[in-house]
């Protein structure tokens, strides 16, 4: 019996989109202990609100990215895995007197969640409004305690 491998490297998409989250996620938990220990520091003038508002402006464009480069790497893993174009490639199909057909179809529904999860959308983007809507505060200076 022949083994049959797909054709291509389908992982740089999917490792580009996990390098974001788990960069993302350390810049959250840092800028978390920021406001929560060095709040004072953070206050004192503009650029910690400026620097903070500019780096969720780059996770969140390169979180758009990255769901970007997951769901065409996605798209390709689903072509590859298309039964249909497995028994393309498969010889013995093609012999006289054989017949491949799929089982059943694949459930990739789960896979298609992963992509237009809510979450997903909702993190970055409410985080960048929430920061918009603080530097505002701040620069205007109507942030008074």
């Amino acid at each position: 019996m022949a083994k049959i491998f797909l054709v291509g490297d389908y992982s740089s998409s999917a490792e580009f989109f996990v390098t974001v989250a788990v960069f993302a996620f350390l810049y959250s938990m840092g800028a978390l202990a920021t406001y929560i220990f060095l709040q004072n520091k953070y206050r004192e003038n503009n650029k910690g609100p400026m620097m903070d508002f500019l780096a969720t402006a780059v996770f969140a464009f390169m979180w758009l990215v990255s769901s970007s480069a997951w769901a065409k790497g996605l798209s390709d893993v689903k072509m590859a895995t298309d039964p249909d174009n497995i028994i393309k490639g498969m010889s013995v199909c093609h012999q006289t007197g054989n017949t491949c057909k799929e089982l059943r179809d694949p459930v990739t529904s789960g896979l298609n969640t992963s992509v237009v999860s809510p979450g997903k959308v909702a993190g970055p983007v409410g985080q960048l409004g929430r920061e918009a809507g603080k530097l505002t505060v701040w620069h205007g200076e109507w942030w008074r305690e």
